[in-house]
């Protein structure tokens, strides 16, 4: 996340100092990248604590890591990426994961599965949940769309059992659901499909199956900077293996 990002979204904790200092280091973002915290106290005519308090009202441990994102900022302006190619290489790599891992278990959970709940942690995701529904009603699975965490934690309290099963689809895997509904569904013995970007996290630690896609960032942390094509795409794989294991079992028969 970028300087000017972190200054909106603590806006409204930032006194009428920070507000000063936070007004001088975005018009002068390529001179501060190189001054020492004594330098930009100077020049903004206020102190080293003011600076110092400043940087830890924006997340920041303290001014050494400040300057640090404020120059990897600067380099990453600079940094010429074809996102053709970035968006190429995640949709062959989020295929290469799906085929390289045992699906076989998931999609039998998944076709036993008494009631399946989705639960996407953002708008994006849930529209990707949204679509794959859609796809997979006319194979007689009809999930439950779970469209906030609040919905979550009703289910997790009522009708959700262990002969169930939640897909949960998330980009980072680290901040939705909280850490006690992830906690209490392992309690409950829920089982869990997380579907994340490929990294550990916290999420996939917590579950009992796990797909994984790659979805590069192209700007800031945030969900609107990240493609949602290799989610529609790991979804879609996933469908269409859920149609090949359905053909198998009925040519058994």
């Amino acid at each position: 996340m970028n300087i000017e990002t972190l200054i909106n979204k603590h806006y409204d904790n930032l006194n009428e100092n920070d507000q000063h200092i936070a007004k001088y280091v975005l018009g002068h973002e390529t001179e501060c990248k190189s001054l020492s915290i004594v330098q930009l106290a100077e020049v903004t005519l206020t102190s080293k604590s003011s600076i110092l308090r400043f940087t830890q009202k924006l997340g920041f441990s303290g001014y050494s890591e400040f300057k640090y994102a404020l120059k990897q900022q600067k380099a990453s302006k600079q940094l010429q990426t074809s996102f053709v190619a970035m968006q190429q290489e995640d949709l062959l790599q989020t295929a290469k994961f799906f085929n390289q891992q045992n699906v076989t278990s998931v999609l039998q959970a998944f076709d036993q599965a008494e009631t399946i709940y989705c639960y996407g942690t953002g708008w994006g995701q849930r529209d990707v949940l949204q679509n794959f529904i859609r796809s997979i009603i006319p194979l007689q699975r009809f999930p439950v769309h779970l469209q906030s965490q609040k919905e979550l934690s009703i289910v997790l309290n009522g009708s959700i059992t262990e002969n169930d099963l939640i897909i949960i689809l998330s980009l980072s895997g680290e901040n939705k659901p909280q850490e006690n509904i992830l906690n209490q569904m392992k309690i409950k013995n829920i089982p869990i499909l997380s579907i994340t970007n490929m990294s550990r996290n916290r999420l996939a630690s917590k579950a009992t199956y796990n797909l994984y896609y790659q979805s590069t960032e192209i700007g800031e942390s945030t969900d609107e900077t990240f493609s949602m094509m290799p989610l529609f795409q790991i979804m879609d794989l996933f469908y269409r293996a859920y149609v090949d294991y359905k053909q198998i079992n009925l040519n058994q028969l």
